[in-house]
């Protein structure tokens, strides 16, 4: 029989292989069902590894799969849908596509070696012990800062050893993205001509699937710790007001006098007071326009606080005459930067739902000179800097967590009869 017709054969042959690990993935990472049953498998020599495209097509090297036993195919499809899972696609654009690419591949291998107990990553595979513990962002700081310090490799898998910068390099020569295994509309419309209208849909298909993923990984624990992923969901939230008041207002105006413009006065009673059971009348504040800015924890753990914390916040915002709030939402990246009123709190588009790291909103307040104070609202499950900003910071949570002790800053307590 001749190659040509061997060839087939061979392929379906690691077309099953690869089913059964996509099967064997979800044993371990049962979020990863509805993406495991979803991505179309192709076996393709263009690609010199593995990879994956938005819309779910997989594309492996026949020589690759065939070089990886069992249990590292495993860790390798699980990686490739991981990419999926959290969205890499969208957040690996622009010029730093390569960069957020290997960033995630740090997080994501870290997170399997942890997940599935393997001693090392396969496939020589990108290696960053602890990486889980980082957002994408401060990893590709580190790359940019670091990078003729930082070993990596030339490809995902199976590269051989360079420095960062090497790398970078050098990716700036192939802007096809080949050292990646996250792989572009572009690409995927070169590759496969005849599929090009349908991946559109299949990339929409693949992101509601990821978000149900994920919503089960928190559901049933499936990823334990601090989240580091950023997570692309938007959902309009209904402020909760009234749930919370005296003594965290108390406090909070207090510590915003030394930072807030205006004579205070009882002249001008609050159209609602902070403490809706009249216990306390917080005085207003001559009209001058000033803007509180509030940094907003919009990771996943939050989703069952934010509607009472965006209560709150328009309650005490009303009662002492805030003119303007400045909203920063941020999971572990900044994904929203808004001035509004307290009205407009009511009904408040959240965006994110990812991991924890309040670092970039802080450090995007800290680049504005007009900024003297800021509250952080959190649970306190979060990622911040080791340094101080430039403002006084107020960190505000729904309830109380003896394990968040900053370095720099006020805690209180949301919760009603909660003393600071």
């Amino acid at each position: 029989m001749s190659a040509t017709a061997e060839r087939p054969r061979e392929h379906r042959a690691t077309l099953a292989r690869i089913a059964r690990g996509l099967r064997m993935v979800t044993v371990p990472l049962p979020h990863l069902s509805g993406l495991a049953a979803a991505v179309r498998v192709d076996i393709d020599e263009r690609v010199p590894t593995m990879g994956v495209f938005a819309s779910g097509r997989l594309v492996a090297n026949p020589a690759f799969t065939a070089r990886l036993s069992d249990d590292d195919l495993v860790f390798v499809l699980a990686h490739e849908l991981l990419h999926l899972a959290l969205r890499t696609h969208d957040r690996a654009k622009g010029s730093g596509q390569l960069e957020f690419n290997y960033a995630h591949d740090y997080i994501i291998n870290d997170t399997l070696r942890h997940a599935l107990g393997v001693a090392a990553i396969p496939a020589g595979g990108l290696d960053m012990p602890g990486a889980r513990e980082k957002s994408a962002e401060e990893i590709v700081l580190d790359m940019r800062r670091n990078g003729q310090f930082m070993q990596s490799r030339s490809q995902v898998w199976e590269g051989r050893i360079v420095s960062v910068r090497e790398l970078l390099d050098a990716a700036a020569q192939a802007p096809d993205g080949a050292t990646g295994d996250v792989m572009d509309a572009a690409r995927e419309r070169e590759m496969f001509p005849g599929d090009a209208t349908e991946a559109a849909d299949r990339a929409r298909a693949i992101r509601d699937l990821a978000a149900r993923g994920m919503a089960l990984a928190k559901a049933i624990g499936s990823l334990r710790g601090r989240g580091t992923h950023a997570g692309g969901d938007t959902r309009n939230v209904r402020a909760l007001r009234g749930l919370t008041h005296a003594p965290w207002q108390s406090v909070m105006q207090t510590w915003l006098e030394g930072a807030s413009p205006g004579e205070r006065t009882y002249t001008r009673i609050s159209r609602r007071s902070a403490d809706p059971d009249g216990e306390m009348v917080l005085p207003g504040r001559r009209r001058h326009s000033w803007i509180l800015n509030v940094v907003l924890d919009t990771s996943a753990s939050m989703a069952d606080d934010i509607p009472v914390a965006l209560g709150a916040l328009a309650d005490f915002s009303e009662a002492v005459g805030i003119d303007i709030i400045r909203i920063v939402q941020c999971d572990t990246v900044v994904t929203s930067d808004e001035e509004l009123s307290s009205s407009e709190l009511a009904e408040y588009a959240v965006k994110g739902y990812g991991g924890s790291d309040m670092t970039p909103a802080l450090l995007a307040l800290a680049g504005d000179p007009r900024v003297t104070a800021a509250v952080v609202i959190t649970d306190g499950e979060i990622s911040f800097p080791s340094e101080a900003p430039p403002y006084a910071l107020l960190w505000a949570l729904p309830r109380p967590m003896p394990s968040f002790q900053p370095p720099y800053g006020r805690v209180v307590i949301m919760q009603r009869g909660d003393t600071p």
